[in-house]
């Protein structure tokens, strides 16, 4: 009798989540507490003679996951429809002009929506220009994996970062830097990042290098890379699978370790054949280097032609609110951004990259679960390439990666 009463409480229950669902998709299409935003496109200075019209525009909620989209029409304007809460408008779009490929992208500030606003908002996206480079990330593992021989986080030591000439032009890795945004983990809970501009809640125009400068060595054409080939650069050249099992093999000729037997002593000496990165500069005064695994922002770029002597006194900034010196930061031009990658904990962190960098996110579900966040592959630009791979590039992690259980080395 008593499995009966449950089962009976079990149906109503859920006929009564039936009738509030239809409810409340009954009070969504209702017109009278629906509200509709009107969001413009505009193209940067200098380029307004480009078309706004037919652009995907995408209304996000991050803290409910609810998304809406609409089109641009002649005038640059998408007419969407929402329910109540709190939005981020996208868009993006790429042009190319037979040389270079141009990728504008802009997100738009926090968009509320009550029961009780007006039926039509207002909302602008400015878009932002970027070039597609020849290098970029194209696997970002950074979560680690769990020890099957004691059950515990094999995190902070296997750590990589895949590079690849995505160009159908042979590149050369010499002098490319490879750093990690300030705040080493994105802020949460609405919190602002502090680099921004003074009265302002938009970053600054420049991506704040955290603790160590690591450059490729070389005087211009030592370290090439030819079309559809890839380096790894990891924070240990060793071969973790000896202690871990689940891990990875990083002691291979050829791969990149970020090391210094004095910037890093701390850290596992590579093996023979693993090159080492070249710390061109340094904060603090810990002999180890890790990159978060709570979500990096991992960025490559170049030095715009300056010495490192005389980039590090150019760019050598003071971090906001910190009395001590052991948070300075390179504060690097976003001109001088070649790619970057913004990995979040959760969808209502705060970003710590330009929409011109990375007008997105992704993520690997905590630590320990031996995920990776893979590009992916642009399947048409693969085709025209000769089946040499292209990977989809539009400077925004959330359509250009996705997560896998493993990375592509396991």
């Amino acid at each position: 009798m008593k499995n009966i009463r449950i089962l009976t409480l079990l149906i109503v229950s859920l006929n009564l989540w039936g009738c509030m669902k239809d409810s409340k998709m009954d009070e969504f299409s209702d017109d009278a507490i629906s509200s509709t935003i009107a969001v413009e496109v505009t193209m940067p200075a200098g380029y307004e003679t480009y078309e706004t019209s037919g652009l995907l525009v995408s209304l996000q909620d991050p803290s409910t996951g609810l998304l809406f989209s609409g089109t641009t029409d002649a005038n640059g304007i998408a007419t969407i429809k929402v329910a109540p809460g709190s939005y981020f408008a996208t868009a993006e779009t790429k042009l190319s002009t037979g040389k270079v490929m141009y990728i504008f992208n802009g997100t738009s500030d926090k968009i509320r929506v009550t029961p009780k606003d007006p039926k039509k908002i207002d909302a602008e996206i400015a878009l932002n220009v970027s070039k597609s480079g020849q290098l970029i990330i194209a696997e970002l593992y950074y979560g680690g994996c769990t020890n099957p021989a004691d059950g515990k986080s094999y995190t902070s030591k296997d750590t990589y970062i895949k590079i690849y000439n995505n160009s159908e032009d042979v590149a050369y890795l010499d002098s490319l830097c490879v750093g990690v945004a300030d705040p080493w983990i994105a802020p949460s809970n609405g919190k602002a990042s502090p680099w921004v501009k003074n009265n302002s809640n938009e970053l600054r125009d420049s991506v704040p290098n955290s603790l160590i400068g690591w450059m490729f060595p070389g005087t211009g054409k030592d370290q090439p890379l030819q079309p559809g080939e890839f380096t790894i650069v990891c924070l240990n050249g060793i071969n973790h699978t000896l202690v871990c099992s689940t891990s990875i093999n990083l002691a291979v000729n050829g791969y990149w370790a970020m090391y210094d037997p004095i910037l890093t002593s701390m850290q596992t000496v590579p093996e023979p054949g693993v090159n080492l990165m070249y710390g061109f500069w340094k904060c603090g005064t810990s002999k180890a280097y890790i990159v978060a695994p709570q979500g990096p922002a991992v960025f490559l770029y170049t030095m715009g032609g300056k010495t490192p002597a005389q980039f590090v006194t150019d760019t050598y900034t003071w971090k906001p609110g910190m009395t001590s010196r052991n948070f300075d930061c390179l504060m690097v031009d976003k001109n001088l951004v070649i790619d970057g990658v913004e990995c979040l904990r959760n969808t209502t962190d705060t970003k710590r990259f330009r929409p011109e960098i990375d007008n997105g996110f992704t993520m690997v579900d905590g630590t320990g679960t031996g995920q990776a966040v893979h590009r992916k592959v642009d399947a048409a630009a693969t085709l025209a390439a000769g089946g040499r791979i292209v990977y989809q590039d539009t400077n925004n992690s959330s359509n250009d990666f996705e997560k896998k259980s493993a990375p592509s080395l396991k």
